[in-house]
């Protein structure tokens, strides 16, 4: 037989004051009791255990004595068996992530280590190239500079050179003009020459023409 006392829980408010970095302020909180009847024959410092009156049925029933707990004994073994298993399931993926995460922190400081690399290298290549750019400008300035005076001497070759090609042109046109005067020379003499030969030749035929009218006759 389980001895039961009915009561109801009883809720103050309650403020107390504290000083605060020298300044005091007030503090509001919840206190809870229980209060108890002399009739309930419970003795000073005596242990009790509250049970709310909604989980009470399930422990008790209705004249007081223990309920068979067995059945719900078993069921709580068997959510147990469930949650361990369940908890060696998640100890498994927390050590997989956390493998997973050491790997990938390391994989990540690698390719951190090489972009530094990578960015030291650009720099110098930048330093370089900049380098090699001023040193090429110089380059181009002292050329520029040897030009400036290039063109005088170039001119007065040209000038030289054209005197040159101008005397050297009047020789050929002469001499072209000299063949040309021959073929035309030899072109006239070819015609006399050929007309005295047709002026010949009408003249035997003529005569042939003639001859031969007469012996007709």
């Amino acid at each position: 037989m389980v001895k039961l006392v009915k009561s109801q829980v009883k809720c103050y408010k309650k403020k107390t004051k504290k000083n605060v970095g020298g300044q005091k302020k007030t503090y509001e909180y919840n206190q809870y009791l229980v209060p108890l009847k002399r009739s309930d024959n419970l003795d000073c410092s005596m242990e009790v255990f509250v049970i709310p009156k909604s989980d009470l049925g399930n422990i008790i029933d209705e004249e007081g004595k223990l309920r068979d707990i067995s059945v719900q004994e078993d069921e709580y073994k068997r959510h147990l068996a469930e949650y361990e298993t369940e908890l060696a399931d998640l100890e498994w993926k927390h050590s997989q992530l956390s493998k997973s995460y050491k790997e990938l922190f390391k994989k990540q400081n690698k390719t951190r280590k090489k972009n530094q690399e990578l960015e030291k290298i650009v720099e110098a290549l930048k330093s370089d190239r900049e380098k090699l750019i001023a040193a090429l400008q110089k380059v181009k300035d002292a050329r520029m500079n040897e030009n400036k005076d290039i063109p005088k001497t170039v001119s007065k070759a040209g000038s030289k050179e054209t005197i040159k090609d101008s005397s050297l042109v009047e020789k050929v046109e002469m001499i072209e003009g000299s063949k040309v005067d021959k073929i035309d020379e030899n072109k006239e003499s070819k015609e006399i020459k050929d007309s005295k030969e047709d002026k010949d030749l009408w003249t035997v035929l003529r005569s042939r023409l003639i001859k031969k009218e007469e012996d007709e006759k």
